[in-house]
Formats: C-alpha cells, sequence, structure tokens
C-alpha cells in the first residue's frame, strides 16, 4: 500500500510572480491579478510620460 504525502500546507490564495528582466513575466491569482494590471498601467504612465518628455513637451 503506498502513502500519499500530505500537503505542506494550504496554497496560497493572493499570489503574485513579477519579472521585468526578461522582458516582462506574471504570475497572478486571488487579489494578485489586480496588482498585476496596477504595474501595468503604472509602467504604461511612465512610458506615455518619458515619451511626452523628450518630444518636448
Amino acid at each position: 500500500m503506498s502513502t500519499r504525502p500530505k500537503p505542506s500546507g494550504s496554497p496560497a490564495k493572493d499570489s503574485l510572480s513579477v519579472e521585468l528582466g526578461g522582458w516582462f513575466k506574471a504570475n497572478a491569482t486571488g487579489g494578485g491579478v489586480i496588482v498585476i494590471g496596477v504595474i501595468l498601467v503604472a509602467l504604461g504612465a511612465l512610458g506615455l510620460a518619458q515619451f511626452w518628455l523628450t518630444m518636448g513637451g
């Protein structure tokens, strides 16, 4: 009879994983999904501001 190993704990309900180095990777569950959206909006706003400033705005 084989025994199954017991899980080492309950899985996290909210998780977030962000990696910008390889250009952008994101894994999220639960509340982390909202945070990924916030990060994308912030990166877009920064890119737009940089573009606006370099174009002589």
